[in-house]
């Protein structure tokens, strides 16, 4: 295989992302991976995507089993809305294609592994595109952690707040809206990244009127003493920081949603140093590598986000929705 051929499924704004992407990995000489398809509900909508983003080469196709069917791609990338997840992820899988799935991987733990079934069948891979999983960040801020330069890390602090309450996929229960799959999954997996796998989670929110948490404050406890205090918001615009404080010192990221930036301070609050990641191309382009070289390898799962991760997070996030009372209609009807 050289160039691994990636088809999106959507043709949203997060659609949009995938397309550039791949545009500027081509542009700068990374043949790692080519966008060979676009598949829409609408072929109209197909169509106008390609030519929107300049996709010379790139084929159209007017439903997911159309593109799933074809042999013209390799990879998948489901860029649907939240609820639309599963369905289309094992429209692709049962054709043996794997998927690289915008976050949240699924609506609930019931439907990953409902998800990750279907992808073992077909001996497909499957993994959750949380980017920030994946980028070079993350082993910057391992090596500063690990490195005892801030003494032992007790507490994580994390913000990710953004004023999107009119965005219909965050308002909507049908489309398994709401802040935490939204941007709950960001502090979560930073919280993670950081302290491992808490030992108790609480959860408060503030829900709109159909039911939709829009806020959530998040406190989690860890063995040793350790906690963290999460935030996310879909009402209001946020710092986005986020910060683990040890015994000597912190450190701070500036953005849990997309890091570039590690500051280093020590006991007297004195800046000890700053790390920046190296430049990117969108962000996105570390998944997509990631993914192309595990298909390659004839691999089902990515190392960067391992099913357990996501399957503990996914499950996670459900236990914190019922502390607060939210759930979707898909749920009710999957027994969940």
């Amino acid at each position: 295989m050289d160039a691994v051929r990636i088809g999106i499924a959507g043709t949203g704004a997060i659609a949009a992302v995938m397309a550039r992407t791949l545009a500027l990995m081509k542009s700068s000489g990374d043949g790692s991976a080519i966008l060979a398809a676009v598949a829409s509900r609408d072929l109209s909508r197909a169509q106008a995507f390609i030519s929107a983003y300049g996709c010379d080469g790139t084929k159209a196709f007017g439903s997911y089993a159309d593109m799933a069917a074809s042999g013209d791609i390799d990879l998948a990338y489901i860029a649907v809305p939240n609820q639309a997840h599963l369905w289309a992820a094992s429209e692709f899988l049962r054709q043996g294609v794997a998927c690289l799935v915008e976050k949240p991987f699924c609506v609930n733990l019931a439907e990953a592994r409902k998800l990750y079934e279907c992808a073992d069948a077909h001996r497909a891979l499957a993994t959750e595109g949380i980017w920030t999983r994946y980028q070079p960040m993350r082993g910057m801020i391992d090596a500063a952690l690990k490195s005892g330069i801030i003494g032992d890390p007790m507490f994580v602090e994390a913000n990710l707040s953004y004023e999107i309450a009119s965005k219909e996929r965050l308002v909507r229960p049908d489309y398994a809206g709401g802040a935490m799959l939204d941007l709950g999954v960001y502090v979560l997996n930073f919280a993670i990244m950081a302290f491992g796998r808490p030992e108790d989670a609480e959860c408060m929110c503030v829900k709109n009127a159909a039911g939709c948490d829009m806020s959530d404050c998040i406190s989690l406890t860890f063995s040793g003493g350790r906690m963290a205090s999460l935030n996310v918001s879909a009402m209001c615009q946020g710092h986005r920081e986020g910060a683990v404080f040890g015994r000597r010192g912190y450190l701070t990221v500036d953005n849990v949603n997309n890091p570039q930036i590690l500051r280093i301070y020590g006991p007297k609050y004195e800046l000890l140093d700053e790390r920046r990641a190296p430049a990117q191309l969108t962000g996105f382009e570390y998944e997509v590598r990631e993914a192309s070289r595990c298909l390659k390898e004839g691999k089902l799962e990515c190392p960067s986000m391992p099913r357990e991760e996501t399957l503990y997070v996914q499950g996670l996030m459900d236990s914190l929705r019922a502390q607060c009372g939210v759930r979707f209609p898909m749920e009710a009807a999957q027994g969940a």
